[in-house]
């Protein structure tokens, strides 16, 4: 997994600044400087056009006129502003955002952003810390991204955390201790049953506190795939960025 760089989408760290800060004056003008200018323009012509109208000559006149064009006001930057928050959308979706600089930005921002995220699963600590209902999700998530489904007819009430996966038309039985180190051979065997009542092919043990060596030598001759935490960073090292 190597870390995206600048170079490999044709940019600059320069170019990056230049194009957001351009891009900024750009959505500045369309939401705020053309709206404010506008709105003031109209109001303008609003009160020369109705000067001879508005002369008050009570006090109650006077608070009329301030809510009269108040309300003037609100209309006549409302109305811009919403039509150049259109035109803003509309140039940053369909013009500035078809461009092709602006398509590698955004694919190198998505690309970091992607290589952050297996970043951090690599880190033991990431793992070590996590809940029990938190490491199945995150495990899960994996598996799901390396393109397996979860057979939700294979689901068994009395082992609900357990899941079959399947790829390529191949059975995986997963299971996961989460709570406590696994040193009991007899959780292997209960898991060849329950793959074996599934019409699994593969069986795959997690366990957040490892196994005891006992355990590793008998999933070994069972052919029962086990895997710590250090394991699993490891195969998240294998991920390819996308």
């Amino acid at each position: 997994m190597k870390v995206p760089t600048f170079q490999k989408y044709g940019l600059t760290k320069a170019g990056i600044k230049k194009s957001e800060t351009r891009d900024q004056k750009i959505s500045d003008i369309l939401t705020h400087h053309l709206t404010i200018g506008i709105g003031v323009f109209l109001g303008l012509v609003v009160y020369v056009i109705n000067i001879s109208k508005v002369q008050p000559s009570s006090f109650v006149q006077v608070i009329s006129q301030v809510f009269l064009f108040a309300s003037m006001g609100v209309i006549c930057v409302g109305i811009p502003a919403v039509l150049f928050k259109f035109a803003e959308m509309f140039y940053f979706k369909y013009i500035r955002g078809k461009s092709e600089e602006k398509q590698n930005i955004q694919k190198y921002y998505d690309d970091r952003d992607d290589y952050d995220f297996w970043k951090i699963r690599k880190d033991y600590s990431f793992w070590k810390v996590l809940d029990g209902l938190s490491f199945i999700r995150e495990l899960m998530n994996i598996y799901i991204y390396l393109e397996y489904t979860i057979d939700e007819d294979k689901f068994n009430e009395l082992y609900p955390d357990d899941r079959v996966l399947v790829k390529d038309n191949s059975f995986t039985y997963i299971s996961f201790e989460t709570s406590r180190e696994v040193t009991d051979i007899s959780k292997i065997d209960k898991l060849i049953e329950l793959s074996e009542s599934k019409g699994c092919d593969n069986i795959i043990f997690f366990a957040q506190y490892g196994f005891n060596k006992r355990v590793l030598e008998y999933a070994k001759e069972k052919n029962v795939q086990v895997y710590d935490i250090n394991a699993i960073i490891m195969i998240v090292k294998t991920i390819p960025l996308s």
